[in-house]
């Protein structure tokens, strides 16, 4: 699991450049989280508060959505 600091780093380092994320640093995101195979419930509740602000284009907020809707059999 990627540490929530890592992810908060990493969405404030994106953010700096223009205020919104593409669907090309969701997928950097994407990539931290489930660089082990899972996604915990830290990195969900991570997701769901960086969704409510509303900071992602569609692509990218379709993207992040669907990780978040991941299979909670497979994915704790």
């Amino acid at each position: 699991m990627v540490s929530i600091k890592t992810l908060e780093q990493a969405l404030k380092d994106i953010l700096h450049d223009d205020g919104k994320i593409s669907k090309y640093d969701a997928h950097a995101i994407k990539e931290l989280i489930v660089a082990d195979g899972r996604v915990s419930t830290e990195e969900k509740l991570f997701l769901e508060r960086a969704l409510n602000d509303n900071v992602f284009d569609d692509k990218a907020l379709d993207m992040l959505k669907k990780l978040l809707l991941r299979d909670e059999m497979n994915y704790c």
